[in-house]
């Protein structure tokens, strides 16, 4: 009686301690929304193992709704598989039980919080069905890698895409049926007859929603799909990635011009473009304020910013970090510090790492033996040839404004007209040499005015405009943009038989300098 009274005492506290354990379970399941991850395709034949990965937000269940379909999870193998939180791998064993000459179908079932979703569909191909995919060696070995995965290519120095090249044998017709998105097949599709083997080909495709910065592994679950054209036989291969090469940077200019000459102003905060390249090609002129935008794109966003300095001897590192570039994922911006009086150069690179830490002597390694160039290796990481310089005799150089009508560039010079001074003086008191003019077309004007830190949307500068008939434009008629080309003042030149003129003042409200604009569709006429 003794035993029976403990026996059942042991099962009744048993039964209790399940009950509280899954009331705190359930508790604590409660406390969290389930995520379950995307559907995923599993497709072999019987014997295989195949990796199943996935992300659990709380404690799970995964279970098999086929005999032939069992879970592995280190030594246990069953159609059900339990865990906790986190990023799980199961390898999922197709057997031979209840084999089919047809395609036999699973569903992978994960239960969390209460919830059951499939979240993989397991195929199992026909009986007899058999297909290897596998690279050669240099010594023409051949290595299987229906398991393991294939390797895709980038591309060259050239921006050439790299087919990395695959082989196929199976005893049925077979076609590729799914590939990612980012994967590209060589020649756009593949197919293959019995017992004979096939050649393929696959690289990285640009924009096509993964970055080549960073590398895919066989977690990620990307998959090459093997259909047999009857549709009784599948098998995926994953698809993984070493990201694009080491020694690659792409680089994305602000400009059309990779070797322009950049003039900055002494407070590091205008940066133009002027009209000379490091080739002596003609550019044409543009401004940013405060930082030049550039995109860099190179292996895991790991790059080494590399800044030379003229010097009487040649070039030198630049040790004080005068130039900067900061940013997250590619996205950087260059400044360049203030410098308070004479002047400097510099020639700006960024490095991929790899390429950076391959310098045996340092960054010595990338100039000439006379120490005055840069090897020519190592023009595709070049980012600028920045020139800042005092001012001459107190004044800055004459930097000429940009003018556009109706998008165009209109030619515009320093004026010699007497009569466009004297209404210079008269409505904006001033008597300076930086008078110009400019013809247009009519349409909608664009005036850059090129002024070290103008800029009327920080209190630093304001522009007063005057119609033919000597009336002021209502700030409501401007309009104040931003654009390539720097700092600009749109407004309407339609209609206009006489010259509109600007004057454009610093944070003070003293003029610095004025432009005449005449509507060549009217024969403008100076009034």
């Amino acid at each position: 009686m003794k035993t029976l009274i403990s026996k059942y005492w042991l099962v009744l506290m048993a039964l209790v301690s399940v009950s509280v354990f899954t009331a705190c379970s359930s508790d604590d399941d409660d406390a969290v929304t389930p995520v379950f991850p995307q559907v995923q395709t599993i497709t072999g034949a019987a014997g295989d193992e195949l990796d199943f990965t996935f992300d659990a937000n709380m404690n799970w269940s995964l279970s098999s709704s086929a005999i032939w379909c069992k879970l592995v999870q280190g030594d246990n193998t069953a159609f059900v598989l339990n865990g906790a939180a986190g990023k799980q791998t199961v390898k999922v064993k197709l057997t031979a039980d209840e084999e089919s000459k047809e395609m036999s179908v699973a569903q992978l079932y994960l239960t969390m919080g209460g919830q059951k979703i499939s979240v993989a569909e397991v195929s199992r191909s026909a009986a007899g069905y058999e297909l290897k995919v596998y690279v050669k060696t240099s010594e023409n070995e051949e290595i299987d890698v229906t398991k393991t995965g294939l390797t895709v290519g980038y591309k060259n120095i050239a921006g050439q895409p790299i087919y990395n090249k695959f082989y196929v044998k199976s005893n049925y017709r077979f076609a590729v049926t799914n590939t990612p998105a980012w994967v590209d097949i060589e020649g756009g599709f593949m197919v293959g007859t019995p017992n004979k083997e096939a050649e393929g080909g696959i690289a990285f495709k640009e924009n096509a929603g993964l970055s080549a910065k960073y590398a895919v592994t066989k977690d990620d679950n990307y998959t090459i799909t093997f259909t047999s054209e009857d549709g009784k036989a599948a098998v995926t291969v994953p698809v993984i990635f070493d990201g694009m090469t080491a020694d690659i940077m792409d680089i994305t200019y602000p400009t059309s011009n990779q070797w322009a000459v950049w003039n900055v102003s002494m407070d590091g905060a205008v940066y133009t473009q002027n009209g000379s390249s490091l080739n002596n090609d003609a550019t044409n002129a543009f401004t940013f304020n405060k930082f030049v935008p550039f995109k860099l794109s190179t292996l895991n966003d790991a790059y080494q910013l590399v800044v030379f300095e003229t010097s009487d001897w040649g070039l030198r590192e630049d040790m004080v970090g005068a130039v900067q570039l900061q940013g997250e994922k590619g996205d950087m911006k260059l400044t360049v510090a203030s410098l308070a009086s004479g002047s400097r150069e510099f020639f700006v690179y960024a490095l991929p790492q790899s390429v950076y830490e391959s310098l045996g002597n340092g960054t010595d390694d990338m100039l000439e033996e006379d120490f005055t160039t840069v090897k020519s290796d190592y023009d595709r990481y070049f980012l600028m040839n920045i020139v800042q310089k005092e001012k001459s005799n107190g004044g800055a150089e004459v930097q000429l404004p940009l003018v556009t009508g109706m998008g165009m560039d209109a030619e515009c010079a320093l004026t010699e007209s007497e009569e466009y001074k004297s209404y210079a003086e008269g409505f904006f008191s001033y008597t300076g040499k930086d008078v110009f003019e400019a013809a247009v077309w009519g349409g909608y004007v664009c005036i850059y005015p090129q002024m070290d830190g103008w800029n009327p949307s920080e209190g630093k500068g304001s522009v007063v405009i005057y119609d033919g008939e000597a009336n002021p434009i209502a700030v409501e008629q401007m309009e104040l943009g931003q654009d390539e080309k720097g700092l600009y003042i749109g407004f309407s030149a339609d209609g206009a038989k006489y010259p509109y003129f600007a004057g454009f003042n610093d944070a003070n409200g003293v003029c610095q300098r004025v432009v005449f604009i005449t509507n060549m569709g009217f024969r403008s006429i100076k009034k």
